[in-house]
Formats: C-alpha cells, sequence, structure tokens
C-alpha cells in the first residue's frame, strides 16, 4: 500500500512538472516576424496587380495589419495559461486522491488490527488499539463504526463519562437508533453516579417508543422506576423484559427475582425485612497464591447466580493489587441492577486480576477458580486464590 502511494505521488510530481515545465517550443520563426512578412509579401502582390495603388495606401494597408498583432499573440498565451492551470488542478486532484489512499491505509491497519483480536490478545494490544482508532476519530468524527467500537470498550472498562461523550455524539448522529438512543441513556445515567436526568430519560422512552422491545431501554427505565418506588412501572418493563428472554437463562432468573419483590412491594407485602437484607451477606478472603511482579492492576471479584460462570453479574468488587490479602463482606449494597444477594441461597464467585482495568477475564494474568455454589448469609468464609495463569 505504500508503495502504491508512494508511486502515485511521484507520478502526480512528474506530471505537474510536464505540465508546467516540459512542453518543448519550437524553432520557427516568431509570429510577430512571421505576419510582418506575410504584409511585406501581400504588399508587392497589391502594387504588382495595381501599378495605381498609392506607395501610401500599401503602408497603411501594412500598418492596419500590425495593429491586429497582439490579439494574436495574446489569444497564443492564454491557450498556453489554460494547460498549465488545467495540469495544476489535475495535480491537485491527484494529491487529493493521494491523500484519501492515506487515510484508507490507516483504516486498513484498524481492520486487520480488529480482525487479529482474540481470547489470547494481551491487554496492551487492545489498548495500542483502541489509541489507534481515538486517533483516526480526530480525522473522522463522525465514523460511526469507530464511535460504536469505542463506546463498547468504554462502557466495559467502566469509564462511563467517555462512554457518554460518544454515545451522546452517536445519538445526535443516529436519531432514529433505538439501540444507540438506550445506549446513549445508559451511559449518561451510570456516568452521572446513578442519576436519570431529563435527556436520559427521553433517549430511553425514544428508545422505546422506535422499539417496544429495546431491552437496554426497558432495563434501564424498569430500574430507575424500581429505585424510586414506582413499582407499577418498574413491573411494566420488567415483565416485557421477562418476556423477551426465554426461560433457564441467568436474565430470566434475575428478571423473576425483581418482579416478585417489585410485585410484592407494590401490595405492601414484601417478604423481606431490613434484618434479613443484613443478614444476607458474602465475606470472602481474597488473596494471591503468588505475588504478582506488577503492583498495578485491578482485581475483580464477580458475584453470579449459583451454578452460573458467565453472563450478568449479581455484584461486583474491584480491588487494588496491594490491598491483597484482604477480607471483604458484599451485601446488597455491592449488588447490581436492582438485584439483592439476600435474596440469594447460594451464589457462584470468581476473581481476576486485570492489567488496563478491563472487567473482563479474557488475557486476565491471574485468575481464581470458579466457586459455583457458595452459602449466603451463614457466617460462613468462603476464600479466593488468585494464581498465574499458565
Amino acid at each position: 500500500m505504500t508503495v502504491l502511494v508512494a508511486a502515485v505521488a511521484a507520478g502526480c510530481v512528474l506530471l505537474l512538472s510536464f505540465l508546467m515545465f516540459g512542453r518543448e517550443t519550437r524553432p520557427s520563426v516568431g509570429t510577430k516576424q512571421a505576419n510582418l512578412q506575410w504584409l511585406s509579401m501581400r504588399k508587392r502582390e497589391l502594387l504588382a496587380d495595381d501599378p495605381n495603388l498609392s506607395q501610401e495606401a500599401a503602408l497603411r494597408l501594412l500598418e492596419e495589419g500590425l495593429k491586429e498583432l497582439p490579439d494574436n499573440e495574446v489569444k497564443a498565451g492564454l491557450a498556453g495559461v489554460k494547460v498549465q492551470i488545467f495540469g495544476v488542478l489535475l495535480a491537485c486532484s491527484i494529491g487529493y486522491a493521494v491523500y484519501e489512499q492515506v487515510g484508507a491505509y490507516d483504516d486498513l491497519i484498524i481492520a486487520e488490527g480488529l480482525e487479529a483480536l482474540d481470547d489470547t490478545s494481551a491487554d496492551s494490544e487492545v489498548q495500542a488499539l483502541v489509541a489507534q482508532i481515538e486517533s483516526r476519530l480526530v480525522q473522522q468524527p463522525d465514523n460511526t463504526t469507530y464511535l460504536s467500537l469505542l463506546g463498547s470498550y468504554y462502557m466495559g472498562q467502566g469509564t462511563y463519562p467517555r462512554a457518554s461523550q460518544i454515545y451522546t455524539h452517536m445519538a445526535e448522529l443516529m436519531p432514529e437508533s433505538p439501540q444507540i438512543l438506550a445506549y446513549a441513556a445508559q451511559a449518561r445515567y451510570l456516568s452521572s453516579h446513578r442519576q436519570l436526568d431529563e435527556r436520559s430519560r427521553l433517549w430511553a422512552e425514544q428508545a422505546i417508543g422506535l422499539n417496544p422491545r429495546q431491552t437496554t431501554a426497558l432495563g434501564l427505565l424498569g430500574m430507575v422506576a424500581f429505585e424510586q418506588g414506582d413499582y407499577a412501572t418498574a413491573i411494566k418493563h420488567w415483565q416485557m423484559l421477562r418476556a423477551i428472554n426465554g426461560d433457564g437463562s441467568a436474565e430470566a432468573q434475575v428478571l423473576d427475582d425483581l418482579l416478585l419483590q417489585a410485585k410484592a412491594a407494590l401490595g405492601g407485602e414484601s417478604e423481606f425485612s431490613s434484618a434479613a437484607t443484613t443478614e444476607g451477606t458474602l465475606v470472602l478472603d481474597v488473596e494471591f497464591v503468588q505475588t504478582p511482579s506488577q503492583d498495578t492492576g485491578t482485581v475483580f471479584v464477580v458475584v453470579r447466580p449459583e451454578g452460573v460462570d458467565k453472563g450478568m453479574p449479581l455484584a461486583v468488587k474491584r480491588l487494588a493489587v496491594a490491598d491483597l490479602p484482604v477480607r471483604i463482606t458484599l451485601s446488597d449494597a455491592d449488588s447490581m441492577a436492582g438485584q439483592q444477594l439476600s435474596r440469594q441461597t447460594a451464589v457462584a464467585i470468581s476473581a481476576h486480576l486485570s492489567l488496563s482495568g478491563s472487567a473482563s477475564s479474557v488475557g486476565a494474568p491471574f485468575r481464581a477458580e470458579s466457586q459455583l455454589s457458595v452459602p449466603i448469609g451463614t457466617g460462613q468464609v468462603a476464600t479466593l486464590r488468585l494464581a498465574p495463569v499458565e
């Protein structure tokens, strides 16, 4: 690709040079001199044809002919200028094409980088690719493909303010996309410390108006309604969401639990007292089997429904490497999306170290083996030991 760009650029310069300086001049008599010779010959012919034609009349004929000479010279000069201007414009067009090719080359490098990513890719490779996309986005701020990639990445990283900036711009570019409107509402909500302002609410409601089965918007509005005590609205959104998720999935289990709570609260028959909430805790010891060589990074402790090692977590706790070993207590205050640990009798737990701060366990240098059934609220202490990944 670089060879092609260089070749096109070289051709541009050569063409411009030829048009401006490479036209060979003819070794002929100048225009003015040629016309003088022709007029002199014409004068002799006139005198020969009509001996009575005075010398004075012949001279006037000569003078009148000479007055027309500058027009001929100007026309010839203008023709040359037109050729040169055309050459410059053509060269500029080629230069612009070269520029576009260079930009396309950057896009090709990014595409190759994305294609090369897999479960074994290191955090440093992901970060380098993100930096490339960010740089390209400066030149193409409305590139929705790059915006979407970065928005998804920063949401996964928990960098909600940057994700909100990206999805807000995408909502301006794609105001008819329910998915983008829902993502914009969610990112703005999370970046505002879980406060749903009027703009976020409007985006979420517009997303559902465009697509009544928009899961992100349904979940967001249901959760906010539940937290604000508007249980009827929460039930409405969660029932729609539950119908979309099939039986047996982790999401369906979570929604069933949330609907039960909302219906009980709506009828004033909540079966969960504050004492029960206090008792529903999970106590964990988190430690390294072998001290990592680096003291940076984030340890993620992840809690999921019993028997589940993938999918939406019930709770997530972040710890610094320097914090370990440590004993932590997780409760409903650490739960996500309005869920409650106290509703569980047992949970699955896991932990991993991320050098980049990503919540994903892909490429983690240290992991704790998943424990798929750990009792809740018994006072029993479970231990997560992070060992190097072979």
